[in-house]
């Protein structure tokens, strides 16, 4: 897929579908961009394409950060300034150098303005470290860091942008009924999710709806060294693992290998709690051995299959 009218690169839809989400290979690219002075960088697998800028339509009442609307191919997409919202000068303020990274997560396309686009980077989630939580606040974009051509580059979390800035209540709910009457208090959940803000409401939402056993780390690689160190001590492992794809140190589909090649893990039932979650990319998920996935933010049908696992499991130990 080209980007319109310049050599600015962008990702095509055959890296997209079969090179970021190979079945458990730690793997990702990242398009670099900068704002000011300072890069950054989005997982390639979250951009549909990089255009020019074009002509937008202020809409009354939109959101602060947001420029207005645009018209792309028939779909209408809201235009997020990311100076605006981080509140950085540009050095080049020469609006028409400025890029559009046109971005598609949770089942949806958004648009956000940057100074510039670089170039796009192949790694590995082990060269990304994790932001400590003492660092921001609660809608923290930045999670994670990394070196990159000798330079810094801070991993910014698109969706959690554009929620604090949309508010979408499907993200803002407290609790979810037992509507299949399940001892949720007895079962040991792991969570695996490197956004703050969506770990602090995954926690928040479960331990609300009676889960009183959860434990949640920011990246896949904490999370299975804690797995693999109760294993060798005979600690309690997880009944059930919930976790995020994209994560510094270790993706959630390279995390879901590893548990499935464990002795004695082999059943743990996973469940892939991501934005990166399509029909297209569906089947990589199954390859590394998840049994469910849900695309983000369907928090109240993530705690109804848990709860299902719960009744099935139940019924088990009682035959």
């Amino acid at each position: 897929m080209a980007s319109q009218g310049d050599d600015t690169p962008t990702p095509a839809k055959n890296t997209r579908d079969d090179i970021l989400l190979e079945s458990g290979t730690n793997e990702l690219e990242v398009l670099i961009f900068g704002l000011g002075e300072q890069s950054y960088g989005v997982n390639v697998a979250k951009v549909r394409e990089v255009i020019q800028t074009v002509t937008i339509a202020a809409s009354p009442g939109q959101p602060p950060n947001v420029m207005g609307m645009f018209n792309l191919r028939g779909a209408v997409l809201p235009l997020v300034d990311l100076h605006s919202y981080f509140k950085i000068d540009p050095v080049d303020s020469d609006p028409q150098s400025h890029r559009i990274i046109v971005t598609e997560f949770n089942g949806a396309q958004a648009a956000f303005k940057v100074e510039r686009v670089e170039h796009i980077h192949r790694m590995s989630w082990q060269e990304v470290r994790s932001v400590p939580d003492e660092t921001g606040s609660e809608h923290m974009s930045v999670t994670g860091i990394t070196e990159i051509d000798g330079k810094l580059v801070l991993m910014l979390d698109f969706e959690s942008i554009f929620d604090h800035i949309s508010m979408q209540n499907t993200l803002h709910i407290t609790e979810v009924e037992n509507e299949l009457g399940v001892d949720r208090g007895s079962f040991n959940v792991f969570i695996a999710e490197d956004s703050r803000f969506i770990r602090n409401i995954m926690q928040s939402v479960l331990s609300n709806s009676g889960y009183e056993k959860v434990t949640a780390f920011t990246n896949g690689g904490d999370c299975w060294k804690a797995i693999d160190d109760a294993v060798r001590t005979g600690k309690p492992t997880p009944d059930i693992l919930i976790t995020d794809i994209e994560m510094p140190q270790m993706d959630g589909l390279h995390l879901t290998r590893k548990v499935r090649a464990t002795s004695g893990l082999e059943d743990i039932p996973i469940l892939l709690f991501s934005s990166l979650i399509t029909d297209d990319t569906r089947h990589k998920g199954e390859a590394c051995g998840a049994n469910q996935q849900v695309a983000k933010p369907e928090l109240p049908k993530l705690v109804q299959i848990v709860d299902g696992w719960i009744q099935k499991q139940s019924a088990a130990d009682a035959a």
